[in-house]
């Protein structure tokens, strides 16, 4: 395999990505804006203007011996995903035929539905709720496919809440009065994400590999009524209020040390107080 990463779109963790790999490899990275894909290349980084659902040419002929990283949302908006998720599966199957070495599909832990109150880890059956979530667990599943058919080195990786030094869900709660502040929390630093995603494509290809689902989660889950207000407080901004905080911790969590030890990272945010 040689050193080509493509990241196929290009959005907040394409762009952390892309920054950290930038040393290693040549990148090209896709996005839904010419003007984007002008800003963004670079020597290091190829800006290349693709939107699913387009034509894939041009995009599967850099793939031949690439690493592929699928990040591309469905939008949490929209409901209507066949669409998205066929053409989701279609860019597989054409990167598979263009010789992709490696496929890295960026999930969701949403993929588990809210309605469960465990501690899930990867070999927890999935059971997803909305739209977004059942469009996930298709496309895993055709991943999961061309991997047993031998067909390509692929790996799922399940990410729970993004937070950043320019993202917390705090933001969007201040303020506000919210219910279910029992509810167990389940996030992920984008630092920790990188380094994981670095790990893996900086491994040996193996498609006979039996690891290829990952979790990528904190360590801790406390419960978000406590965390939530005690975020609001440190960063300055109005706490949200929460109903329910008082009760036992309720909801799933997200037991992600099994994959850490694999990719033989002990994560820097392993407690979501160190995220604020």
């Amino acid at each position: 395999m040689n050193n080509k990463l493509v990241i196929c779109g290009y959005g907040w963790l394409g762009g952390y990505l892309g920054e950290a790999m930038s040393a290693t490899h040549a990148i090209i990275a896709t996005t839904r804006s010419k003007e984007k894909a002008l800003k963004i290349s670079d020597k290091h980084i190829k800006g290349l203007v693709f939107s699913l659902g387009d034509d894939t040419t041009a995009l599967c002929k850099e793939l031949n011996d690439a690493t592929l990283v699928l990040n591309i949302p469905p939008g949490r908006r929209n409901t209507q995903l066949d669409d998205f998720t066929n053409n989701m599966l279609a860019l597989i199957d054409n990167a598979v035929a263009a010789r992709v070495a490696r496929i890295i599909f960026m999930s969701t832990t949403s993929v588990y539905g809210d309605n469960r109150s465990d501690v899930l880890n990867e070999h927890t059956s999935t059971q997803p709720e909305t739209a977004s979530a059942k469009a996930h667990v298709a496309i895993e599943q055709h991943v999961l496919k061309l991997k047993t058919n031998a067909k390509v080195d692929a790996k799922i990786v399940r990410l729970a809440g993004l937070t950043g030094p320019d993202r917390h869900p705090v933001n969007s709660l201040s303020g506000r009065s919210l219910n279910a502040g029992n509810k167990r929390i389940n996030l992920v630093h984008v630092h920790d994400v990188i380094a994981a995603l670095k790990a893996l494509i900086l491994a040996e290809t193996s498609k006979g590999d039996s690891t290829d689902l990952y979790h990528l989660c904190s360590l801790q889950h406390p419960k978000r009524g406590d965390y939530y207000t005690q975020a609001a407080l440190k960063k300055g901004i109005p706490a949200p209020t929460f109903s329910e905080s008082e009760l036992a911790p309720t909801g799933k969590a997200i037991d992600a040390k099994a994959s850490w030890n694999l990719l033989g990272i002990l994560p820097d945010y392993a407690n979501p107080d160190d995220m604020i």
